[in-house]
């Protein structure tokens, strides 16, 4: 990002920041991927209007810098939303409700290091391409089943990123409008309105209020049904739980199926909080995926895994600084002598 300027000094460590819809997270990473100082999360902080403050957010940051073992190459900063990855500026980030703000550049001014800021799915994306379950992969897609649902192209051992540099929003295709619910996109009836955390949680609380009995049901007395109490209402056997979990899946096997079907991609690796629910959860989708492929060859081929690392994101942050500044191929995942 040469607009946030530049460092000669190649120190072989980058500070990494995860910027979620409720939490911020921060690592120092060093070339070879590995955390070697990592930081208490903090909550993100939002303003009476509901939008989160990004003044408060560079200066958590600066304390981070501050507070690190280590003199960094840069700060790679991973956030949730669309980013211009050339300047950091967040046209829009439903989580945080973010209308154009040019966060890498605040960054870049308050600490006067080098910034590269960019969506947290293309950071993710980044990680597993280096240092993951996608290394030497040359076709594959990113996905995360979170709050959200999204995810990030690597297409011909290159990071796709689309003509305005959004590619990936396969959650905010339409699923639904006519059924469905407002998306934070501002869109109704989004896939990641029906598969997502959030989603799930709500199918579950229409479903336990409609039940008489069952696991689901008896969850209702401790108050509003999350995502959590439907995967534990599913392990305990409620069918009723395991029917909402299996309509997230279908959905969500034909939207991940449509990317394969279209870019007949090598593999797909899954993250995020709704993915790492349960243990099964990845290996039923990948299951479930091959019921709406187009050709043999896919069915058979194609490799559904789960993400590498705790926070991809966090860590691909740190990845990208070591490719602006040159000290990381991504087609090796190797570092240059």
């Amino acid at each position: 990002m040469s607009a946030l300027g530049s460092n000669s000094t190649h120190t072989n460590y980058a500070m990494a920041v995860d910027i979620g819809g409720t939490k911020m997270a921060a690592a120092v990473v060093d070339l070879e991927g590995k955390v070697v100082q990592k930081f208490a999360t903090a909550a993100v902080p939002f303003s009476s209007s509901g939008e989160a403050n990004a003044l408060e957010m560079v200066e958590w940051i600066r304390s981070i810098v501050k507070d690190s073992h280590f003199t960094v190459d840069g700060i790679g900063i991973s956030i949730c939303g669309n980013v211009d990855e050339e300047t950091g500026f967040v046209p829009l980030s439903a989580n945080l409700h973010w209308n154009r703000v040019p966060f890498g550049l605040m960054v870049h001014d308050a600490l006067n290091l080098p910034v590269m800021a960019a969506t947290d799915v293309r950071m993710a994306a980044l990680a597993e391409a280096a240092w993951g379950a996608a290394r030497g992969i040359k076709y594959f897609a990113w996905a995360t089943i979170g709050t959200g649902f999204g995810g990030y192209l690597f297409l011909d051992g290159k990071l796709y990123r689309g003509f305005h540099g959004y590619a990936g929003n396969f959650g905010h295709n339409t699923w639904d409008e006519y059924q469905g619910v407002m998306c934070g996109c501002g869109k109704k009836g989004c896939i990641e309105t029906f598969v997502s955390g959030p989603g799930i949680a709500r199918a579950g609380q229409k479903t336990a209020d409609s039940a008489k009995s069952g696991f689901l049901h008896q969850q209702t007395l401790y108050g509003k049904i999350d995502t959590r109490a439907v995967f534990l209402a599913a392990e305990r056997g409620d069918p009723k739980a395991q029917s909402v979990l299996d309509e997230a899946q279908r959905i969500t096997a034909i939207s991940l199926a449509g990317l394969v079907n279209i870019l007949d991609l090598q593999m797909i690796v899954v993250g995020g909080g709704v993915a790492g629910a349960s243990p099964d959860y990845v290996q039923r989708l990948s299951d479930k995926i091959r019921e709406y492929l187009m050709t043999e060859e896919a069915k058979r081929d194609l490799i559904v895994v789960r993400e590498s690392f705790n926070n991809a994101s966090l860590i691909g942050a740190a990845c990208d600084v070591f490719l602006r500044n040159g000290t990381l191929s991504l087609l090796e995942g190797s570092t240059h002598e």
